[in-house]
């Protein structure tokens, strides 16, 4: 009824919109005015209709639709791949291995199968029962030996060849079909078979190896996750045996050995090096090779630390300057090759820490301090040749940590005092000679150098000469600041000489008023006395100087 109702209104707007229509008609048509307008109210009203009685479909968009093709797609599959490996679990503990075998395997099959005939209308749902099957097959293969109490296969031997084949063959379909997740799982099940093995030499070669896979990878397809991951992974398997092997010792002592695999930690660690070397190509963001020198380095040095603790403990002088060769001839080969500027002054930087670690083990304390000083002028020069900033402010970080732990905790050595008094006044030298080739806008690093230098110079003085001839000491010093004042023109080194001279009238009538004797008393006044007199008369005639220019 409700209906007929609608329908006879409609009819009615249609006669109505029918009559207007026509009485236009004639007008224009009266008064001659061209119409181009031939679409009919038929049409018009049919247009509308149809737009009226469209369905909104919004089943295919939104939220709900993504949920249904993907998310329910990806539940599926991981419920179904944990109902497998339940029936499988079941098999094996009523001890029927070999029917747990064949139902895993005829599971597998079938999945591959589904997956290989929903390949064309269902794309999604295929993908991802394509990567469940694999997983299946690993864990179906790996049951065979692991895990179980009644192991089908039980040569273990084996039972990792087989795995390996396993994970070689979903590698090699990994990298036909050009997929990054598919390679990266095959990676991590690589390294897992490592883990689960329970053989020293076994499972780092297995790590070594999926570390050569990963690289090859970045530097063909620029993959970074799976190599970024696989660095990670490698370098937690190599954490994990060294606190489990630790834990072993610590109940044996005497089977303390790391059975050479620190030859693999330093093999690893130069795998993941060689990423420095690949050039962009757009295949990868910028900050990946930042990424991977800051966490293949910390990763390292954190294992080489544990390794030394452990294992090294009275013989890692060797293995510090082995490091730091590598690092030094490394850092001079990225100088040439590497379009990476900041990397070379880090494996630099790197190698000369190292060298400092091999000198005091050496030396020990605290004749340590004066190569390690000494090594401060090499590490300036080597920041001239590299061009790097980063070297320099460095160098100056660890310069005076060294100066300052040298005070607090040694005793006082004469030649070291000398060499922490020379080292900074030198290296502020080499800086101010070379700042056009550091690119150093500014003096204040040089500034810093100085400023210790001043203050090293009158302790080494004072430590260094009888008490007596202190003021002497200090005067002279002032006077060697101000020729190398007028030498070097640099108002820089005037400063200092009058700083000093400052120093040298606060301690004479401060200290040696009190103890020293008389004839060294006077000796020091009357040297003070013309050494300011004349730096004052060069002070007076170079004011007249400006004021008649």
């Amino acid at each position: 009824m409700k209906n007929n109702n609608h329908n006879e209104d409609f009819d009615s707007l249609k006669n109505k919109i029918n009559n207007l229509e026509n009485r236009i008609f004639q007008l224009e048509s009266k008064f001659g005015i061209a119409t181009n307008n031939n679409t009919t109210v038929e049409s018009s009203i049919s247009e509308l209709s149809i737009e009226e009685n469209q369905p909104i479909n919004s089943e295919h968009s939104g939220i709900e639709s993504r949920f249904g093709e993907f998310g329910l797609a990806w539940m599926g599959t991981i419920v179904f791949l944990f109902g497998i490996s339940f029936i499988n679990q079941y098999f094996l503990n009523t001890g029927q291995s070999l029917i747990a075998a064949i139902f895993g395997y005829c599971a597998v099959i079938g999945t591959f199968l589904i997956s290989h005939l929903l390949r064309k209308n269902f794309a999604s749902l295929s993908s991802k029962l394509n990567f469940i099957s694999n997983i299946l097959i690993y864990y179906i293969t790996l049951r065979l030996y692991f895990f179980s109490d009644i192991p089908l296969i039980s040569n273990k031997e084996i039972a990792l060849g087989l795995i390996l084949c396993v994970v070689i063959v979903q590698h090699f379909f990994a990298l036909k079909s050009k997929s990054e997740l598919k390679a990266s799982i095959s990676v991590l099940m690589l390294l897992l078979t490592a883990s689960i093995s329970n053989t020293t030499h076994f499972q780092f070669i297995i790590v070594v190896s999926a570390a050569i896979v990963a690289v090859v990878l970045f530097y063909i397809h620029g993959w970074w996750k799976l190599t970024l991951s696989s660095m990670f992974f490698g370098y937690v398997l190599f954490l994990l045996w060294l606190l489990t092997n630790h834990i072993l010792v610590s109940k044996s002592p005497e089977i303390a050995n790391d059975q050479n695999t620190i030859i693999y930690l330093l093999f690893y660690v130069t795998l993941f090096s060689m990423l420095i070397l690949c050039k962009q190509k757009g295949q990868f963001p910028d900050a990946v090779i930042f990424i991977s020198v800051i966490m293949n380095g910390l990763f390292f040095s954190l294992l080489l630390l544990i390794y030394i603790v452990f294992f090294y403990l009275n013989n890692y002088i060797g293995i510090f300057f082995s490091i730091a060769t590598s690092c030094l001839v490394f850092s001079v080969l990225l100088k040439r090759y590497s379009e990476w500027k900041f990397t070379p002054a880090l494996y630099a930087l790197y190698g000369f820490v190292s060298i400092s670690i091999a000198v005091f083990g050496i030396y020990n304390l605290p004749y340590s301090f004066l190569f390690l000083s000494i090594q401060s002028l090499l590490v300036v020069s080597m920041a001239i040749w590299f061009r790097s900033k980063i070297i320099i402010v460095m160098n100056f970080v660890l310069f005076l940590m060294l100066l300052v732990t040298y005070l607090i905790a040694s005793k006082s050595v004469d030649s070291i005092n000398i060499s922490f008094a020379i080292v900074p006044l030198v290296s502020a030298r080499i800086i101010n000679w070379q700042k056009e080739r550091l690119d150093i806008k500014t003096d204040l690093l040089r500034v810093f150098y100085l400023i210790i230098g001043f203050f090293t110079v009158l302790y080494a003085l004072y430590k260094v000469v009888p008490v007596n001839f202190v003021t002497l000491s200090w005067t002279l010093a002032a006077g060697c600041y101000f020729l190398l004042s007028f030498m070097l023109k640099n108002n820089k080194y005037r400063a200092m000489a009058l700083y000093t001279l400052i120093a040298t009238v606060l301690y004479l009538f401060i200290f040696d008023l009190a103890r020293v004797d008389i004839i060294y008393r006077i000796i020091a006044f009357m040297v003070v006395a013309v050494i300011s007199i004349t730096i004052s008369i060069y002070y007076s005639k170079r004011k007249k100087q400006d004021d008649n220019q």
